[in-house]
């Protein structure tokens, strides 16, 4: 449980002088004397990048998340030591005895990318923005506990107020992530064209000097299928300094290539032609500990470093009944026959090499303490499955031994994912043979991940989500309660949240078990006993192993590896998935330098 919960109600946190924020000499390996300022990282993203704007971004990663705020905070920090939270872009906070309001000073000498200051208007522009439910942003779920509103004013120009509407366990964490957006750039469109011209700014060709942002690094040019390149923010050190006071970050720029193929990735790291790199099988941290091993590349390899913050799970399309593959879809029985056709061991041996887990639960295995026992209910188990797909009707088998209904209805679907992913790809053959074992026909196709998010983003155009299956993943969530969040279990209507809700879009709860999560899942956020907290995620977990809504599939283990150019890594015991940035690995980036 995090101290910070804990700290005494009321009591002032942190300084109000007008300091600069220090980032501990603890978060990294090297000290400040060894550290040469200068040069430029180069990483590598699976797809291009879709929009600049933070209020319309839902992939991950993002360009927004790598401009907006630090890696690891916004009004608060959490340091990925301790876990402990403190104050950051406040400089100092107050929490009332009752846990609900969050009187926050804003730390003075902050500046926006075109040196403009910021104050506590740009945290009510991100939240008036951000709740507005025609801009349709992703974080709209996070500013309301159970439909009713957490409440953001402004106190002065360098003071706000965050009142909850009750006490809530993961207050901190929405402090950490609660981000300003530019007054200055969005108000005026906001007010004279409404959501839509939010909507509309921004986008992935708009041009880098339109583009403010509060981050370390402001993107300098993108060139679409090549890759993006981020220069330093040259205000963002006059209020980030390191433990000897030199300004942050060390880079002077980020350059993120798009290599829309994993093999193509490792071929660009053993090149040398990449500084950071994340194998994600056996075979491919085989090939970069043998070049290590021949030092053919010089380079750092930490193995097995911690189970995987991250899920890989197949979603059917249940947003009616109404016609055949709707309501098979809908039906219970079918999803735990599928998932008793799914061989996770399977998977974890063929595709990832044994360095993996199966999963059962959305619950990621990194955090083992809170996956429930029994979870595994429908695990692998064909001849079960074949049993339950009897009850359903279906009986016998075509020519082409496929399973038909009485009513001449094939037991045929397609199962979609995205081509640059060869693991999902791995994933989704197995469970094409293994299906076909029963009688089960399932179609795979590989499209452009972008192509994909859009099928499942029903709010522009709904005759989009034309799909039956799709097989994707999900990272991010909290510590403190890490079950899926609202804008996942939420089933409300499209313009209310429920931006992840990915197999039912209908704008209703079309089952009794969504709003028994629900219910069960806002009763957890206002538990503040660990125990109590850990009892609730336990329920929700029997739920989805019983319901199947998601069907889990497994976890590849977490390995991370760099160049020996690139330093100011975390200290090996705080190295895991959880403060491993998907691009930049186990580092924060302010403290990232390279040897040149």
């Amino acid at each position: 449980m995090k101290k910070a919960l804990f700290v005494a109600l009321a009591m002032t946190l942190g300084s109000s002088l007008a300091a600069p924020f220090v980032f501990p000499a603890s978060w990294t390996t090297n000290k400040p004397g060894e550290v040469q300022a200068g040069g430029t990282l180069r990483t590598v993203n699976l797809q291009d990048f879709k929009t600049l704007n933070p209020f319309v971004s839902k992939e991950s990663p993002n360009l927004p998340a790598f401009m907006t705020g630090s890696s690891w905070g916004a009004l608060l920090g959490q340091d990925p030591i301790s876990d402990d939270y403190f104050p950051y872009m406040a400089s100092s906070y107050t929490q009332s005895p009752d846990k609900r309001t969050f009187t926050l000073n804003i730390r003075p000498g902050m500046k926006w990318s075109d040196g403009k200051p910021i104050t506590a208007d740009d945290w009510i522009t991100s939240y008036t923005i951000h709740t507005n439910k025609d801009v349709g942003s992703n974080s709209y779920d996070g500013f309301f506990i159970n439909d009713q509103p957490i409440k953001v004013s402004k106190v002065d120009n360098d003071t706000i107020k965050v009142v909850f509407p009750k006490p809530d366990v993961t207050a901190l964490e929405f402090l950490v992530g609660f981000e300003p957006e530019p007054t200055h750039v969005f108000m005026p469109v906001f007010k004279s064209k409404g959501a839509q011209g939010v909507k509309d700014m921004w986008t992935i060709s708009t041009d880098p000097k339109d583009v403010v942002v509060s981050g370390p690094f402001m993107l300098d040019r993108y060139q679409r299928g090549e890759r993006a390149i981020l220069k330093r923010n040259p205000f963002f050190g006059e209020w980030n300094k390191d433990s000897a006071g030199k300004a942050l970050p060390y880079l002077e720029g980020l350059q993120i290539n798009v290599v829309a193929d994993q093999n193509a990735q490792l071929t660009q790291f053993l090149a040398g032609n990449i500084d950071v790199y994340a194998p994600d099988n056996r075979d491919r941290l085989a090939q970069v500990k043998a070049a290590i091993d021949a030092k053919k590349i010089d380079a750092n390899l930490i193995a097995n470093a911690s189970a995987r913050a991250s899920s890989d799970f197949v979603v059917f399309n249940m947003d009616d009944s109404s016609s055949f593959k709707g309501k098979l879809f809908s039906n219970a029985k079918f999803r735990q026959a599928f998932s008793m056709i799914v061989n996770r061991d399977a998977m974890v041996d063929l595709t990832l090499g044994g360095l993996g887990q199966p999963t059962y639960t959305a619950v990621y295995p990194v955090y083992k303490d809170w996956v429930a026992s029994g979870a595994d209910k429908y695990k692998y188990n064909p001849q079960a499955a074949a049993k339950l797909l009897a009850q359903l009707g279906f009986n016998k088998k075509g020519a082409d031994g496929t399973l038909m209904d009485k009513a001449g209805n094939k037991l045929e679907f397609t199962l979609v994912t995205n081509a640059e992913n060869t693991r999902r790809q791995g994933f989704a053959k197995i469970i094409q043979d293994e299906a076909k074992k029963v009688g089960m026909k399932v179609n795979v196709s590989a499209i452009a991940f972008n192509q994909m998010t859009d099928m499942l983003d029903a709010k522009a155009d709904f005759s989009r989500r034309n799909f039956d299956a799709i097989l994707i993943g999900l990272t991010g969530g909290g510590k403190v309660f890490p079950v899926s969040g609202p804008n996942v279990i939420e089933c409300k209507g499209l313009s209310d949240g429920g931006n992840l809700h990915m197999f039912n879009q209908s704008n209703k709860c079309r089952f009794p078990f969504e709003t028994q999560t629900i219910n069960l899942y806002w009763k957890g956020r206002s538990t503040f006993d660990l125990a109590g907290r850990k009892a609730i995620a336990a329920q929700i977990q029997r739920i989805e192993a019983e319901q199947q809504p998601y069907v889990q599939l497994a976890a590849q283990t977490a390995h991370f590896a760099w160049t020996n150019r690139t330093q100011g890594e975390l200290p090996r015991p705080a190295i895991n998935a959880l403060n491993a940035g998907t691009l930049f690995g186990p580092r924060t980036i302010e403290l990232t330098w390279v040897k040149r």
